[in-house]
């Protein structure tokens, strides 16, 4: 056991600079084409507080795995005393023992790991250091997915508006040709009253969308890590220019769950737990002790050998009865075991079904944009119609103005539909951990 320790050192201490710190696949959002998105989540991924939360709690757990391998090691201390002794002359005569004296002990002790228990614990601790790594790029993974989920959210709502408040204006030029005739007594007020109640629904429908703009805006800077007063400061680039130029995944092969952070961190859960129970199993068995002690003193010589005072001791030590603690300690570790499998199963059918509706539902909403493209053209069809009708005195302007209405609002469903399926891409991207 003794010569594989400095193997321990290398393999533990170098450990840090061979996992993947660096994070997750930021390459895949350049099929975005937007360099505001990009530079958002590049700086989100360093001052986000989540983020240096997570970097901080890997240089935690390095610690504790340090911890687990100074347990391989000897322990040994050093003491300073005073002794005050009185032997009587008669056991031992002509004795030239100081009363009043000083001694300086050097103690050591030393568990000898030929079960590797302690082995089994540094293992154990390499594991919870890996599972750091991978809590770090679930984070980054959760970060970055956010961000631009609320970005694209933001830069659909600009272009909301835009269209809301034209939305707004043309019942508001409505409104008033209808209050004109009322006054002239050619509507009823109860007619009147439903072109307010349209117009008032229309400007309801402007506030909430600036309302859910600026809640996109402020989880932006949130997630920076920035006030949430400085949203005026972010830069969105508009909807309309922003594009997908990747593939759009149709069918992906099951085993790219694996890529997940929580199910590798839930695998090493697994190993963890079948340790456990190699480690509860080797507590039936004896441990090995040394101990040893070297004091110097002026009892007999001023602190030279000759008044030294040495022993060395080595023995096995066997627990003959401890209330079934033991017994009780394993099949503890036998039931964490297949709770640590049923976690596993559970994450594995769970990602399995979110990677089936993340596909189905990119699939589906794909559609669903193709269907309103075709009929954002048939609205605008009908508008131009419409408008040439208005410009040549067959139809009037609450005709134009609500036709005109209803090619807007068409346009507002097929930019929801883009950006359902830029959220259906995040989604997708989550839940095979990033590997797209």
């Amino acid at each position: 056991m003794l010569k594989k320790i400095p193997l321990f050192i290398f393999l533990f201490l170098t450990l840090p600079v061979c996992a993947n710190e660096s994070g997750i696949n930021l390459e895949w959002f350049k099929n975005f084409n937007d360099t505001n998105l990009e530079e958002h989540i590049m700086e989100a991924l360093s001052k986000n507080h989540d983020v240096q939360i997570a970097r901080k709690n890997i240089l935690k757990i390095r610690q504790d795995k340090n911890l687990k391998i100074s347990d391989e090691f000897p322990y040994a201390s050093i003491g300073a005393g005073y002794v005050l002794l009185k032997v009587p002359k008669l056991a031992i005569p002509n004795n030239d023992l100081q009363t009043n004296s000083f001694a300086l002990p050097f103690l050591t002790s030393w568990e000898v790991d030929y079960l590797g228990k302690k082995y089994n614990e540094i293992k154990k601790a390499k594991w919870d250091l890996e599972n750091s790594f991978w809590e770090l790029k679930s984070t980054q993974l959760i970060v970055a997915t956010d961000i631009a989920c609320a970005y694209f959210n933001a830069s659909n709502l600009i272009k909301q508006i835009e269209l809301q408040e034209k939305i707004t204006n043309l019942q508001k030029e409505i409104l008033q040709r209808k209050r004109r005739m009322f006054d002239f007594g050619t509507i009823s007020k109860n007619e009147l009253n439903e072109f307010e109640e349209r117009f008032l629904y229309e400007k309801n429908n402007l506030e909430n969308l600036q309302k859910q703009k600026e809640i996109f805006l402020t989880q932006i800077a949130y997630l920076m890590g920035y006030s949430p007063f400085n949203t005026k400061e972010i830069k969105i680039t508009p909807f309309e220019n922003i594009n997908f130029s990747g593939d759009y995944p149709q069918n992906l092969n099951g085993s790219i769950i694996l890529n997940r952070p929580d199910i590798i961190k839930l695998d090493n859960e697994i190993k963890k737990a079948k340790l456990d129970i190699t480690i509860a199993k080797k507590e039936f068995l004896p441990n090995i002790n040394i101990i040893g002690i070297l004091a110097f003193s002026n009892i007999v010589q001023n602190f030279n050998w000759q008044g030294a005072l040495a022993a060395l001791t080595a023995g096995a030590t066997q627990t003959i009865f401890d209330g079934g603690k033991r017994v009780f300690t394993l099949k503890k570790r036998k039931t964490q075991y297949d709770i640590a499998l049923e976690n596993y199963l559970k994450a594995d059918i769970s990602a399995l079904k979110e990677l089936n509706d993340a596909l189905y539902s990119l699939k589906k909403d794909l559609e669903i944009y193709k269907n309103n493209e075709e009929r954002l053209k048939n609205a605008n069809s009908t508008f131009v119609n419409v408008f040439k009708s208005y410009n040549s005195g067959i139809k009037s302007y609450i005709d134009y103005a609500n036709e005109n209405t209803s090619c807007i609002k068409q346009e507002t469903e097929l930019l929801n539909s883009k950006n359902q399926n830029f959220n259906n891409l995040l989604g997708l991207y989550k839940t095979v951990g990033g590997a797209l």
